[in-house]
């Protein structure tokens, strides 16, 4: 069995989210099992997409930053004959149906737990 901090280990994951110490956390959690880390706000995210192999975006970034947004990031992954999962990072009370609307196969809870953000990350590229 993988130790905790090689399960990630060759997994590329773009962390989006519009506010830096969230970026930072995410970031450092991912990083601790061995994933590569490439953390972007909304802005930087399509530039840095091309090489993902999981997306973890703030709900609230994602939405702010329009509609098209997460399928644009996607498309450019579905070019390359693959596609990208999605992890939304959602505020508590936040509705399933918001986040299906949005794009995301998945979500988390804020606040995150670094162990809970890595099984799904895990779970999410092993699909």
């Amino acid at each position: 069995m993988n130790r905790p901090a090689d399960e990630l280990r060759g997994i590329h994951v773009l962390v989006i989210d519009d506010d830096q110490r969230t970026r930072h956390f995410l970031r450092s959690a991912l990083e601790f099992s061995g994933a590569i880390v490439t953390a972007a706000n909304t802005t930087e995210a399509m530039r840095a997409a091309l090489i993902a192999d999981v997306i973890v975006c703030d709900l609230t970034s994602a939405e702010m930053a329009g509609g098209e947004f997460l399928s644009q990031l996607q498309q450019l992954h579905v070019r390359l004959g693959r596609t990208v999962p999605a992890i939304a990072v959602v505020p508590a009370g936040t509705r399933s149906a918001r986040v299906r609307a949005a794009g995301f196969q998945a979500y988390l809870t804020k606040p995150v737990a670094g162990e809970e953000l890595r099984g799904a990350v895990l779970e999410r590229f092993r699909h």
